[in-house]
């Protein structure tokens, strides 16, 4: 059993404050192991680079079976960095303390809160209005709002959101198409961080221009933000 809270404990206004504070927009780097694979980097090295181009949340994806190779990989990972923020699966954020990002066909976010407890940092991905507003009330940290542009990342993407200035009491994250000549105008919407997958993987696709391209993107947001 892992002795999970009750619901009632949980406070909106206990989570807003665990948020970025305002006016802070930085870079949000999702490491997708099946991109890593690719590129044949591993999991705990590319969290290494990420963490020295100055990444302060982080998340990881991974979207096959969780074999012992993997849960090894996660757990040196979160031995690395505690708060780092794991993609769909409550079960290993609760196991190893960290983070969690949930989707709208995922765990809802007050059953994952009960999971991985009131401390651990949540996320959920939306993808219009509707869903945004929904979301507000929920027991989360953040908010994502995408595709902002058109991607290639998922096989079969939500709608596209444009450029559209969202309101919102919780944190936004804008994720989906965004790049280093769009990201200035993403700001705009109110987003106050960027999550970026593949944008950030250029040729020649080693660690050392994965954690360069790290640093460029950190610098454009602070300097856009300005």
């Amino acid at each position: 059993m892992l002795g999970l809270p009750k619901t009632e404990d949980f406070s909106l206004g206990r989570l807003r404050q665990s948020g970025p504070h305002p006016g802070v927009v930085s870079l949000y780097p999702i490491l997708d192991t099946a991109l890593l694979a690719r590129h044949g980097h591993s999991l705990l090295d590319a969290l290494e680079a990420a963490i020295d181009g100055g990444a302060d949340w982080i998340q990881v994806r991974h979207k096959a079976d969780f074999d012992r190779d993997v849960v090894q990989a996660l757990e040196a990972c979160a031995k690395r960095k505690q708060d780092l923020i794991l993609n769909d699966r409550a079960d290993y954020a609760a196991l190893f303390g960290l983070g969690l990002h949930v989707g709208q066909d995922d765990l809802p976010p007050i059953e994952a809160r009960r999971i991985i407890g009131p401390t651990a940092r949540l996320g959920i991905s939306t993808h219009n209005a509707q869903q945004l507003e929904a979301a507000s009330v929920e027991p989360v940290n953040y908010i994502a709002i995408g595709p902002v542009f058109a991607t290639q990342t998922k096989d079969n993407p939500d709608p596209v959101v444009g450029l559209q200035r969202f309101q919102c009491r919780l944190p936004l994250v804008g994720i989906g198409g965004i790049t280093l000549e769009n990201a200035p105008s993403v700001l705009a919407m109110g987003i106050e961080k960027v999550a970026v997958i593949s944008a950030l993987w250029q040729p020649p696709y080693t660690l050392k221009s994965f954690r360069n391209n790290i640093e460029r993107w950190q610098h454009l947001l602070n300097s856009s933000r300005a």
